[in-house]
C-alpha cells in the first residue's frame, strides 16, 4: 500500500509541475508572437478609431480628424503621433490618461492600447 501511495504522490507532483510549467511557457510564447506581429494601420488601428473616436473626432468637432480618409495625415501632424517615440506621441499619452484619458467614456481595452503602442514602436507606418 505504501508503494502505491508513493507512486500516486509522485505522479501528482509531476502533473502539478507539468501544469505549472506549461502555463508559464504558453504566456512567454504569446508575448514572443505578439512582438513579431506587424501591426497594420488600416486593419488594426483605424478600426479602433472608427469604433471609439470618430464620433468626437471628425475635424468639424475636434482635432485631429480620425475619420478613415483623413486620420493618418491628421495624426502625423502636430506630434499627435511621433514615429517610434511613445512619450512624444500626444495621442498615445491620451490613451494612457495623460493628462486626461481618451476616449472620455473610459480607457480602451489593454489589447487595443497595446496595438497602438506596437504600431508606433514599429514606425507608425501607413500600411
Amino acid at each position: 500500500m505504501t508503494r502505491t501511495s508513493n507512486v500516486f504522490r509522485t505522479l501528482a507532483t509531476l502533473l502539478a509541475l507539468l501544469l505549472l510549467s506549461s502555463c508559464f511557457y504558453d504566456e512567454g510564447l504569446a508575448e514572443t508572437i505578439a512582438e513579431e506581429t506587424i501591426v497594420s494601420y488600416s486593419l488594426d488601428i483605424q478600426p479602433i478609431f472608427n469604433t471609439n473616436c470618430t464620433s468626437c473626432h471628425p475635424l468639424i468637432v475636434s482635432a485631429p480628424d480620425l475619420t478613415s480618409d483623413n486620420s493618418y495625415d491628421a495624426i502625423m501632424m502636430d506630434n499627435y503621433i511621433v514615429s517610434k517615440d511613445l512619450d512624444a506621441s500626444i495621442l498615445f499619452q491620451k490613451l494612457l490618461g495623460k493628462p486626461n484619458v481618451m476616449p472620455p467614456s473610459g480607457p480602451l481595452p489593454q489589447k487595443e492600447i497595446d496595438l497602438v503602442k506596437t504600431w508606433i514602436a514599429q514606425g507608425a507606418l501607413d500600411n
